[in-house]
């Protein structure tokens, strides 16, 4: 094999490389954008163990304050730049031995002071307050402060350190990065159980010692960016690295138009010809599996909320039932408690999805009416307690079933779609029906006047 050959063959093979490497890249940026859209945004009050999607505001019981902006946040990293102007001697010698020198002026600037600090971060919206871990998480803070000063500002030495590096133009840059307190933050993570207390938490993956652990978050992101310019980020950059990828394939034109001697010819273009072809070939290939599985992951998606509404309805009917015998306790033989105890004991036996469809209603109303019209009631610590817990778990009904109905819309809506429709087709994903159990509305939080 002559030495223009190897280097052909050589270039044909560094170009498949590359043109490989962005299929991947590219691919696995749009996967995270369709992971994006499908999953639904979960109120904080309503996570459950899996993947999960919170919007709210950046909160502490400890905040930190920053050493620049002096405002409270969660986190934040702080750096000073140093201006300098140097000069140096460049010798230079010329073909016939004469040595000359020249004074070049270099510019820049050197780093002479930084830190970061953080504090626990908890992620808070109107229905309440969750845990989020830092560890293994991509952080993606906002631009807090930005100066430029000279000596004659105070916060040059009064942030600074005293002294100064070589060359310096007594000009130094001040910036800091980070959350601040109350900041808007869109979160991607896995859910899972606390260890101290019984609360859910946002974390990297799942927790050694529990049924969790080995999972992991397929993206674990808090960023101060919304969910539309996440999305958005992921859908550029996954066009760019495919046209990066085929241009890679486009330089196979000049392997093929090239002869021996580097003049250009008129050949057919082969390798650029195979070259394309498998390119789509191989793209249209990883697609599709990554999609198959995409759509396998969305589907258990589905079967995961779908028993997350089963808990919920288990522990509901478990407190009707301890409703009920406080109201048998005192029951008489009128017929408005006789028939609110009917409605319960047939709530109750509600314990599953699927026999709950249609047929699971909000059992508060008929527990206030009861309590209006027996005040014996109110004394009873124990059914003040169990109505309180009713209340509570029927607003997590509603949070389960909003969570399953957004995951089966958001899988719906994937396997509906052009192209995904023909992987769905081919792999039998069938619609999930959606769960459309009457009045689970969840209640708007009270704000009581104070005074």
């Amino acid at each position: 094999m002559s030495d223009w050959e190897s280097l052909r063959l050589g270039a044909v093979l560094a170009c498949a490389f590359f043109s490989l490497l962005f299929i991947f890249l590219s691919l696995r940026r749009f996967r995270r954008r369709a992971d994006l859209r499908a999953m639904p945004t979960t109120p904080i009050a309503g996570v459950f163990v899996g993947d999960v999607e919170i919007k709210g505001h950046a909160a502490a019981h400890d905040p930190v304050t920053g050493y620049l902006c002096e405002q409270p946040c969660v986190r934040y990293a702080w750096s000073i730049a140093e201006h300098w102007t140097r000069m140096r001697t460049v010798m230079s010698t010329d073909s016939k031995g004469n040595t000359t020198s020249r004074i070049v002026t270099d510019y820049g600037s050197d780093t002479v002071a930084s830190g970061s600090d953080q504090c626990a971060l908890e992620v808070e919206d109107e229905t309440g307050r969750i845990l989020v871990h830092w560890d293994g998480a991509k952080v993606e803070p906002e631009l807090i402060f930005s100066q430029q000063v000279d000596e004659a500002n105070p916060l040059y030495y009064g942030k600074g350190p005293r002294g100064s590096v070589d060359g310096s133009d007594g000009v130094r840059t001040f910036v800091e990065e980070g959350i601040r307190l109350g900041v808007p933050l869109f979160v991607v993570g896995y859910a899972r159980e606390r260890e101290d207390i019984i609360e859910a938490e946002i974390a990297c993956g799942g927790r050694k010692g529990t049924t969790t652990e080995g999972a992991e978050a397929r993206l674990f992101l808090i960023t101060t960016r919304n969910e539309s310019a996440v999305t958005s980020s992921h859908g550029i950059a996954g066009w760019m690295y495919a046209i990066v990828g085929f241009i890679a394939v486009a330089s196979l034109l000049f392997i093929d138009s090239a002869d021996g001697g580097g003049r250009l010819g008129r050949q057919f273009p082969w390798f650029f010809g195979l070259g394309a072809a498998g390119y789509f070939l191989i793209f249209a290939i990883v697609w599709f599996i990554w999609m198959f599985n995409e759509f396998v992951d969305l589907r258990n998606r589905v079967v995961r909320a779908s028993s997350n509404i089963d808990v919920q309805l288990k522990r509901r009917a478990d407190l009707i039932r301890g409703l009920i015998e406080c109201a048998a306790a005192i029951r008489d033989h009128e017929g408005r408690l006789q028939k609110a105890i009917a409605f319960l004991r047939a709530q109750s036996q509600l314990e599953d999805r699927k026999a709950a469809h249609g047929e699971a209603k909000v059992a508060m109303p008929m527990i206030q009416a009861i309590v209006e019209a027996y005040p014996d009631l109110k004394s009873g610590d124990v059914f003040l307690r169990l109505q309180a817990a009713l209340s509570d778990a029927e607003q997590r009904i509603a949070m389960a079933r909003d969570e399953f109905n957004g995951t089966a819309a958001g899988y719906n809506t994937r396997i509906a779609q052009f192209p995904g429709q023909i992987v769905a087709s081919f792999a039998l994903m069938r619609r999930a029906n959606f769960f459309a159990a009457e009045s689970f509305e969840r209640l708007v939080p009270r704000v009581r006047a104070a005074g």
